[in-house]
């Protein structure tokens, strides 16, 4: 009769999570959430992995992050040991794309539901090796394009500009970014874009170098635009070594020092910023969902954040 009565009880007390629209799993045991990032030598992933920790908790996760050193092998390893040790959900940032389809098919073998985060398993072999996750969480690179392009537009207020790009051609992700900034100030009439996209290579000397070309060999270019924060140093030091800071403006994709460079004001005038903090929590989030037994979409798309003037010194704070 006893354990009736605790049968019941034990019912009673899981339809009143489900109703109370809590995480639904035992009040003794925290569901184990394995995160798999990259490195730590890169800000944007000490970021992320802060949040995932402080997400998880307030979430009623135990989290254990497994950092891979940039190491396809030594990632999947990480992989397979959060399947022996039994977690109940992985969040996966790939090293690389293609390597990265490996861990996801360990995960599906082992019946552990993973979302993928920011840099995602490479969608062809996905396919071909039949290997599925929950949902891919990333920064909506095009959106992050269209938010500067249209803050130039804004700045300009009817001004004529003619635009110079410094990017990176090989990269899709910058290429998406330059493709919403090119649709954004598309839309006005006094604003040309100069037609080739001039390859700054993500390095400041190498971007310093062609925007003093790119200037010269165009003396009524006005703007620079940089799809990467690197090379938006390198052509802040390109406009002031010209003594062009007067004339020539930047916008761009920023971190840290690129929110402090508008926050002065004088040069960068605006940019957008990824928030890694932001991807992190999105899938916490989404993994409660999921074990709660909520469909989700298969792509989730997280914009980043405009930075201009008016909210640069919030940003610095928790920029990265």
């Amino acid at each position: 009769m006893k354990r009736f009565s605790a049968c019941i009880l034990s019912g009673l007390v899981v339809l009143l999570v489900l109703a109370s629209g809590q995480p639904v799993w035992a009040a003794d045991k925290k569901p184990i959430l394995g995160v798999s990032l990259p490195n730590l030598t890169n800000p944007y992933y000490v970021t992320m992995r802060k949040s995932f920790l402080e997400n998880g908790e307030k979430n009623g996760f135990e989290v254990r992050v497994l950092i891979a050193d940039n190491d396809d092998l030594k990632q999947l390893s990480q992989v397979q040991s959060f399947v022996e040790q039994k977690v109940d959900f992985v969040a996966l940032n790939c090293t690389s794309s293609g390597p990265g389809v490996a861990s996801v098919l360990e995960l599906n073998k082992a019946n552990i539901p993973v979302i993928t985060v920011n840099l995602l398993p490479d969608p062809e072999m996905m396919k071909q090796q039949e290997a599925t996750m929950v949902q891919a969480v990333e920064t909506d690179q095009k959106m992050g394009g269209v938010y500067i392009g249209e803050q130039l537009v804004k700045d300009l207020n009817g001004a004529e500009a003619y635009v110079g790009i410094i990017g990176e051609p090989t990269s899709v992700s910058a290429n998406t970014r330059d493709d919403g900034f090119k649709e954004a100030v598309a839309k006005s009439p006094n604003v040309k874009v100069h037609p080739v996209v001039v390859n700054g290579k993500v390095e400041e000397t190498t971007a310093l170098k062609v925007t003093q070309e790119l200037l010269m060999g165009n003396p009524n270019m006005n703007i620079i635009y940089s799809d990467t924060e690197p090379a938006a140093i390198g052509a802040a030091k390109a406009i002031e070594q010209l003594g062009m800071q007067d004339r020539v403006k930047l916008y761009a994709f920023v971190d840290k020092v690129g929110v402090q460079m508008i926050i002065d004001g004088d040069l960068l005038m605006a940019g957008a910023i990824q928030e890694p903090d932001r991807l992190a929590q999105i899938v916490v989030e989404n993994a409660v969902r999921h074990m709660k037994g909520e469909k989700l979409e298969p792509k989730y798309m997280s914009p980043p954040l405009l930075v201009n003037e008016e909210n640069a010194k919030d940003v610095l704070s928790k920029a990265y």
